[in-house]
């Protein structure tokens, strides 16, 4: 208890009860954070949504002619995701009707010659 006259008053008892306080305010705004980032934000992996958005179009990208598949692209030097691969056949002269972009990614169109066996193995989707 505080009294004017007395100096030798304990002033912890206050701030205890404010660490508690502010113990509690910090872990809601903590689960509130949480809640916000994987409900409304929807963190979905790079990877998950772009096996989603392949097979979405599945029939769309393998009716293109010359078209034999797609998957993940990914930067050769530090493996990290950088779109969608389309695999297509050497001989592919219509490459125009494959679209730039698909599902906010962009798409990059590489020969079925020059995939290694890995990206041959990891296609999502095929002829």
């Amino acid at each position: 208890m505080v009294h004017p006259e007395c100096m030798e008053c304990d002033y912890t008892e206050g701030t205890k009860v404010n660490k508690k306080f502010l113990i509690i305010i910090g872990i809601f705004v903590v689960l509130l954070v949480a809640f916000v980032c994987f409900n409304v934000i929807g963190f979905i992996p790079t990877d998950t949504k772009i096996v989603g958005i392949l097979f979405k179009n599945e029939d769309y990208l393998l009716s293109i002619d010359g078209v034999v598949g797609a998957g993940i692209a990914r930067n050769e030097s530090s493996n990290y995701i950088i779109g969608i691969a389309v695999y297509v056949e050497d001989n592919m002269t219509n490459v125009q009707e494959i679209p730039s972009e698909l599902g906010g990614f962009k798409v990059f169109i590489k020969r079925i010659s020059e995939a290694s066996e890995f990206e041959k193995e990891k296609m999502v989707i095929r002829k």
